[in-house]
């Protein structure tokens, strides 16, 4: 089950959305770089390949590098 969520990171006022498994939403939103992370809707669809990519991209910003975050999600 994929998850699309809406986050910002601190001191940032612009929100962002991506797709992501539960697991990575659990991860994801206890990042130090993260302020606020909710999920907005349950998707079925098959996101394998993007689920790779944001666990990579989860996996950087760990290390305080969001660049890959930001290019798999969408500004709202």
């Amino acid at each position: 089950m994929n998850f699309k969520i809406k986050y910002n990171f601190s001191g940032d006022v612009e929100f962002h959305t991506c797709y992501v498994t539960y697991e990575q939403y659990q991860n994801f939103k206890n990042l130090p770089s993260i302020d606020t992370c909710t999920i907005l809707k349950e998707s079925k669809k098959d996101f394998e390949d993007y689920v790779k990519a944001m666990q990579r991209a989860i996996d950087l910003a760990v290390k305080n590098d969001t660049s890959h975050i930001l290019k798999l999600s969408e500004c709202v």
